[in-house]
């Protein structure tokens, strides 16, 4: 058994974990050249044989002690030495998602400005995928999407701050052409519920993708990692089921005795030092709690 209880499958088949898991997905493609170049082959459609260099900014060391907080951990690229791509795999949903993801793009596009010597025609695109379990936006379901900045004719302003999005949840609505560019059978092995489905994907860069995956779930330093991620991810969805459970007892409990609000206020402090200790960002944790920024931050 590992760390969690759970029967490892030494000698026998690896457990298996889906590509959901934001650690087990940095793992299989910074590790695996050959399932990476795949996937940004499909993502960005083009042609394998123009993806000439991939350099990982973001290496992770998952045989020290991991930090399973939930953090956002997206994977970094440059590619051919002339963009930057942020990959993540985002399966919870975040208050001002939006926002944030062009936060974290426009951190790149400063980091650029900041190198000695930058002038503004080096400036590189910064394009971020997000391959989500969930639809962004309920009156705009789409299985892929590419935002820009252009105008309301559809002129591009500049194709330095893309947003690419991946609704996992809508690929029955894939186009003819979003299936010839291997983004379906993506889809197919991200939302896989085992082996046996996920190795029946006819995809070279997939086959690459399980099979690295099978190497990680064998190895137990990077097993523990993955299961550690999985239970905080299981603990964050516990605790905001019971903040919303609890949301609506308090809205058919209103106006009774001020000692219980009081206590209230007690648990949400308590909600939110968990949150804290899972790594969840400040702002979210005032969002849902209804505690102040401050306040939280004293805890």
């Amino acid at each position: 058994m590992d760390m969690y209880g759970r029967h490892t499958g030494d000698g026998q088949e690896p457990l298996y974990e889906s590509l959901m898991n934001d650690v087990l997905f940095h793992m299989v493609f910074t590790e695996n050249s050959l399932a990476l170049r795949g996937l940004i082959s499909s993502l960005l459609d083009i042609p394998e044989s123009e993806i000439e260099e991939i350099t990982v900014l973001n290496p992770m060391q998952y045989t020290d002690a991991f930090d399973a907080k939930l953090t956002v951990l997206d994977l970094r690229v440059h590619l051919n030495r002339d963009r930057y791509l942020n990959i993540e795999m985002q399966v919870r949903r975040f208050p001002n998602w939006t926002n944030r993801s062009i936060v974290y793009s426009c951190r790149q596009i400063v980091d650029q400005s900041n190198a000695e010597g930058f002038e503004y025609g080096q400036l590189e695109p910064v394009i971020h995928i997000a391959i989500m379990d969930h639809t962004l936006f309920s009156d705009h379901r789409r299985f892929f999407t590419r935002y820009a900045i252009q105008d309301r004719e559809g002129y591009p302003y500049s194709d330095k701050l893309q947003f690419y999005v991946m609704d996992l949840t809508a690929v029955s609505g894939a186009s003819d052409q979003e299936a010839r560019q291997g983004l379906v059978e993506w889809a197919d092995a991200f939302t896989a519920k085992g082996w046996e489905q996920v190795q029946s994907i006819d995809n070279p860069a997939v086959k690459e993708a399980v099979k690295q995956m099978r190497v990680i779930m064998s190895t137990p330093e990077q097993r523990d990692a993955v299961w550690a991620r999985r239970m905080a991810e299981i603990d964050y969805r516990s605790i905001m089921s019971h903040e919303r459970k609890e949301g609506r007892a308090e809205g058919r409990a209103e106006g009774r005795a001020e000692g219980r609000a009081e206590g209230r206020n007690e648990e949400r402090a308590d909600i939110a030092r968990r949150l804290k200790d899972l790594g969840i960002p400040i702002q979210d944790i005032a969002q849902v709690t209804g505690l102040s920024e401050g306040d939280i931050l004293s805890l």
